[in-house]
């Protein structure tokens, strides 16, 4: 910017001196203060521009010059913008940057790779590739055939005797206003007739350029955008703006490329009702070839034609695909275009499906036919693959250093073979195995004794497809082992070695965990023989108990153990140590949580002394212990499971209690105790010793009783002293028809359950407490007489009575 300030205010200075020179304008004795600058000319103004360029005086000099002459300031300010408004607006600059040509961006679609039973159309991938959208190069040399439109800019550059900038965009009409020139047509114009037109103009106000003392260069600068219409099997047909430079294969891309019938090899650009050019994508992608991907103008059409011939080709080669194939193209172009056959195909013939009139047809195309076969539109071909069996295979495997395939040419016999394939030193020598088909192809098995092969006693003739095994040593040996169980680290069963001594398994298995006791370590050895003259065995192991009490000290002798195979240890657990046993407690206790159990003699009052006592708000009598067991029995789990069963039967599946057993794991069960009475009487019968695993729930004091099952409402009934279980039932809304009232129960919030108790007729329902559970379960329809059968075992018994006073009559 201060280097374009300092070029205007030479030009201004320059101007300045020139005007007052130039004696046919200005009189000399007119006062230079007086002159109007708006009545000189632009042309007179840019001869005196030209006039400066030539001259060697600085800017300084200039500027003092014109001064000197009687310009004033206002004067020079006002040359200033008319040589600004002259220029519309241009500027004469010596900036070198680079100014970078832009277009109309073009969107890529989001597309797929065209599938078809399974298999790629060649050509659809080019359209699912984001980095190739064949956007045309902006930054290139302008074409010299290059048509010049309305929305064009053209840069011109002065320079030399003159310098001077414009950036010039063609107008709707089709012209180009160069300052104090007039306007210019070039629209429809090539680049490079239009560079001519404009040098010819700009001549008439730059009379250096005919000498050659000012240059002018015209290039392109930002480009027009033209629309172009796609039409025809085309993902996406439509018309789309794009930069002036673009191409047929970025129309193609833009709109996503043709569709599932659309031709890849017959794409026509149709200009002013003609077809100028047949692109053929096959062309780029196996050529490169784009010379037939003209550059696109306003108004032209590309039309995709539909495909004409589409043949599949798939096994041995080189890329599987569904490719289209022109009239004049054979079997082997098609394979050509494939990328040839695969590294195992087979290239005597191929196999061919074609479909008929009307059922398929299976042709084979022998390898001289290839060149003149023509295909039709749905032909499947297939490259078969080389056979995979061998014509010289020998295998050897086992304890060899080289196992593999060998040939039988190379090697006729079996010891040249072992001293190629080389033994290991863990070969069992004498026993190998060849396993051989005889001349009916039926297996067959040849002992080998490898000594004596080696020996050069003798020697074994090969066959082709013979198979020959090596033993090892390591296969023969069964796989020994010894096991520590107990209180280690990691126990478990580990590989026998010779010479194992109990320490080294131990340290195997970790070492000792922190209960073991090192004074009691019992190592159980199996008896071998020990079978009496009936063959049973009398004794099953020989069971020694070791001391290691003394292991971390070196200088204390340990004995030295030596184990056997199959050994068994066991590390037993030290009587002295015990584990934290941890309890917990909920509810309503001032600090509930997690509690370490202090000794074996610990109850459930003194761990609600240590959580602070209870709350004012809690219940003790409805305090429940839920406790592990261990037990697989389905005993140990029949009164639960009958709970909750009934429950579910009598609707009360949402209730209290059933949703604090259902949230803690199945292996803690209910302990019926009384935690009024535990904290009254402390280590009474209530109050129950802490066990691993505990859990002490206090509920807050409950206010309702909630009533389930064969009811007519199941509800919650306010508690009051004295609320009986019939009037639970009836603030129900009473018993339904098929309630069973004789198995009803009560399920206080402790878990314990009361039955109902009956004797002939009468029936005595449990007591009722604050949080209790009244369930009323269906009758069991299992047991139960229908009024049918109830009819027909009535007329039953009725006619063998009838029957028996007949007879006692006779």
């Amino acid at each position: 910017m201060k280097k374009m300030k300092q070029i205007f205010g030479v030009i201004i200075a320059v101007l300045a001196f020139a005007s007052f020179s130039y004696a046919q304008q200005i009189p000399a004795n007119v006062n230079p203060a007086s002159i109007n600058i708006d009545q000189i000319s632009d042309q007179q103004l840019m001869q005196f521009l030209g006039m400066a360029n030539g001259s060697n005086m600085s800017e300084e000099e200039m500027v003092a010059k014109a001064k000197e002459k009687g310009l004033s300031d206002d004067q020079i300010q006002k040359l200033r913008a008319r040589i600004q408004s002259m220029n519309g607006g241009s500027k004469a600059s010596s900036d070198t940057s680079a100014d970078y040509r832009r277009g109309v961006a073009s969107k890529s679609p989001n597309n797929s790779v065209l599938m078809i039973n399974g298999l790629p159309v060649f050509g659809s991938s080019l359209f699912a590739k984001e980095n190739l959208i064949f956007e045309p190069n902006l930054q290139i040399p302008t074409p010299v055939n290059y048509q010049i439109g309305t929305g064009d800019q053209l840069n011109i550059d002065l320079f030399g005797y003159s310098d001077a900038n414009f950036k010039l965009k063609v107008s709707p009409d089709g012209t180009i206003r160069i300052p104090n020139l007039g306007p210019v047509k070039v629209a429809g114009l090539n680049f490079e007739t239009a560079q001519t037109k404009i040098k010819s103009q700009l001549s008439k106000i730059y009379p250096q350029i005919g000498s050659g003392q000012t240059s002018v260069q015209v290039s392109l600068g930002n480009i027009r955008s033209i629309r172009v219409t796609l039409i025809g099997e085309i993902k996406k047909p439509g018309t789309y703006t794009l930069p002036s430079l673009a191409t047929i294969a970025n129309a193609l891309y833009v709109s996503g490329g043709p569709d599932t019938i659309g031709s890849y090899r017959n794409i026509q650009l149709v200009r002013n009702g003609k077809t100028i050019s047949v692109f053929d994508l096959y062309d780029f992608l196996l050529k490169g070839d784009l010379s037939k991907n003209l550059r696109l103008e306003d108004d032209d059409i590309i039309r995709v034609n539909p495909y004409e011939t589409r043949v599949t080709i798939t096994g041995a080669i080189k890329r599987k695909a569904i490719y289209e194939a022109k009239k004049t193209e054979s079997l082997q172009d098609m394979v050509t275009i494939a990328g040839g056959f695969g590294d195992n195909a087979y290239h005597e013939f191929i196999r061919l499906v074609r479909n008929g009139k009307n059922s398929k047809e299976a042709i084979t195309v022998k390898a001289e036919q290839m060149g003149g076969f023509r295909l039709q539109s749905g032909d499947s071909c297939f490259i078969d693959s080389i056979s995979m069996r061998f014509t010289n295979k020998l295998v050897i495997t086992g304890a060899v250093a080289h196992p593999g395939v060998y040939s039988v040419q190379e090697f006729t016999s079996l010891k040249p073979l072992l001293q190629a394939a080389v033994l290991r030193e863990d070969a069992y020598l004498q026993r190998a195995m060849i396993k051989r088909k005889n001349a009916e192809y039926i297996p067959k098995t040849v002992d080998v004794n490898l000594a004596d092969i080696l020996s050069g006693n003798t020697d074994i003739s090969l066959q082709r497809e013979d198979s020959i095994r090596i033993f090892s040593l390591l296969e023969l040996r069964p796989k020994d082992s010894v096991t520590i169980n107990g209180e280690v680290n990691k126990p478990g069963s580990y590989n026998f070695a010779d010479s194992m001594q109990l320490q080294d398994l131990i340290l195997m298995a970790g070492g000792f965990n922190d209960g073991a006791s090192k004074a009691e370590i019992e190592v159980a050895r199996r008896v071998k023989d020990s079978t009496d003259k009936e063959g049973e065995t009398p004794q099953y192991a020989i069971v020694t108990t070791v001391s290691l009490n003394k292991i971390l000290d070196k200088t204390a002798g340990l004995p030295v153990v030596y184990l056997h195979a199959y050994d068994i240890v066991s590390v037993r657990k030290d009587p002295s140590y015990k584990d934290q046993i941890t309890v917990e407690l909920q509810g309503e206790v001032l600090y509930p949580g997690k509690y370490t159990v202090q000794n074996n003699k610990e109850t459930i009052s003194a761990l609600v002394k240590r959580a602070g006592g209870l709350r004012t708000t809690a219940y003790a009598e409805g305090g429940m212990l839920l406790r592990n067991t261990f037990s697989d029995t389905v005993e140990a789990n029949l009164s639960e499971d009958r709970i909750i069963n009934i429950r579910n039967q009598s609707r009360g599946a949402d209730s209290l209690s059933n949703q604090l057993i259902s949230s803690i794991s199945r292996t803690k069960k209910i302990v019926s105790f009384n935690l009024e009475m535990a904290l009254k009487e402390p280590n009474s019968v209530n109050d129950i010793l802490l066990q691993m695993g505990d859990v002490l729930r206090i509920p807050k004091y409950p206010e309702t009783v909630q009533s389930f099952g064969s009811v007519y409402v199941s509800k919650k009934v306010l508690y009051e002293k004295g609320l009986s279980f019939k009037k639970v039932i009836d603030e129900s809304g009473g018993f339904l028809a098929q309630a069973s009232r004789k198995r009803s129960y009560v399920m206080y919030p402790n878990g314990e359950v009361k039955s109902t108790k009956h004797f002939l007729f009468f029936r005595s329902y449990p007591k009722i407490k604050p949080g209790s559970e009244v369930y009323v379960p269906e009758k069991d329809k299992r047991n139960a007489f229908s009024l049918t059968e109830l009819a027909a075992i009535t007329g039953l018994v009725t006619g063998l009575l009838t029957t028996f006073v007949l007879l006692r009559t006779l």
